[in-house]
């Protein structure tokens, strides 16, 4: 008797032939068939299930939010106080984020964060999402300085055409402020007068500055500086005797003076003079009673010019000029109240490259030094 042919599973052929059994092969084919077939239908659901989950969460995130961190360039300005309410309707409006309220919602997730955000122009983009928006605020480098620089020495004229052209603000407008500067914050001993009083010093003006804000901040800084220096008190104690006197001082000083070393000693042969009488002879206060910038020295016919800022007139002797002549520096205003010791009479820079300046008590060691002054000028261009 034959024996009875069994079907293994991992056997396609008959044991004793070694043929294909095609009855098993079509069996099988079957089987893998409908496997595939229902591994297609699993994953067709899934795609169709997940395409249909990624549509729906990619809606509902785009409703609320744009995607990725921004399409043009674009510079906000976050008002001084703004809440994150306000900020989020800001960048609504200028279209960086797509709701101010999923910009408010995020915001309130980061309270410490939110706090740090500053008033100023910012450069961001359009189209950002509300993390990328978020972020741009916090990063320093995005927030767009505004700076102002007054240098030591300017004359009012010089310092509120910087402002001017700084804060992009017409320069009627500062000159308006310097004839009437009844909110500027002066202190009551300038006499309503500006001059002096602007600090010189490197400002950041924000966004949308105005000129009274703008020359606010100046006499602002102004004041600290005194009161950081009591020299309201040390003017009184000083051979100024008053505040004004002292800045009037200081202002000349600043402009006579090559080093920072030498501006106490400056202000003493001033005081010297003053009290003997004698004309001060500052060439940088005939400079400005003519108007003129960018000499070291006057000429004769300069020297001539009737004006009470001309201190070699001899109806001008033992007197500084009427106002300050320039904004001076702390050193300077530091040197008005507090002058070197010495019987000093006379002073000249004698070596224009190094400031080099030669202190003098007669007028003959006075001569040799302008004789000195001299010599250097016949080598160069700066006399």
């Amino acid at each position: 008797m034959s024996p009875q042919r069994t079907h293994e599973p991992d056997r396609l052929r008959d044991p004793e032939t070694g043929e294909w059994d095609m009855g098993e092969v079509r069996h099988r084919s079957k089987g893998w068939i409908a496997v595939l077939l229902a591994l297609v239908v699993l994953v067709g659901g899934v795609w169709f299930v997940g395409g249909k989950a990624w549509d729906a969460w990619m809606g509902f995130r785009t409703k609320d939010d744009y995607i990725g961190t921004g399409v043009d360039p674009i510079q906000i300005e976050i008002p001084k106080g703004a809440s994150m309410t306000a900020v989020g309707k800001l960048l609504e409006e200028k279209d960086v984020v797509k709701s101010a309220d999923s910009f408010r919602r995020y915001a309130q997730s980061r309270p410490d964060e939110s706090s740090r955000v500053q008033a100023g122009q910012y450069k961001m983009k359009t189209q950002m999402s509300v993390i990328s928006a978020f972020d741009a605020l916090l990063d320093p480098a995005n927030l767009v300085r505004n700076m102002m620089q007054l240098r030591e020495g300017q004359r009012t004229s010089e310092q509120i055409a910087a402002m001017a052209q700084a804060s992009k603000l017409p320069v009627e407008e500062f000159q308006a402020l310097v004839k009437a500067p009844t909110n500027l914050g002066l202190p009551e001993w300038a006499k309503g007068n500006v001059d002096g009083f602007l600090f010189p010093d490197t400002y950041e003006l924000g966004g949308n500055p105005t000129a009274e804000g703008v020359m606010k901040m100046t006499v602002d800084n102004f004041n600290k500086v005194v009161e950081r220096n009591d020299f309201v008190n040390q003017a009184a104690a000083s051979p100024a005797k008053d505040p004004y006197t002292a800045l009037i001082m200081a202002s000349v000083v600043e402009r006579e003076a090559m080093t920072s070393e030498d501006r106490q000693k400056v202000a003493r042969v001033f005081y010297n003079r003053i009290a003997k009488g004698e004309r001060l002879e500052s060439d940088a206060t005939v400079a400005y009673a003519n108007n003129v910038t960018g000499r070291v020295t006057t000429t004769a016919e300069e020297r001539k010019l009737d004006s009470p800022y001309n201190t070699y007139l001899q109806k001008n002797a033992g007197k500084l000029p009427p106002t300050p002549i320039t904004s001076p520096s702390e050193d300077a205003i530091e040197a008005a109240v507090t002058p070197a010791e010495g019987n000093w009479m006379f002073f000249v820079v004698v070596n224009l490259d190094t400031g080099e300046t030669v202190f003098s008590d007669t007028f003959e060691q006075h001569q040799q030094a302008v004789n000195q002054f001299r010599e250097f000028c016949k080598t160069s261009d700066k006399c």
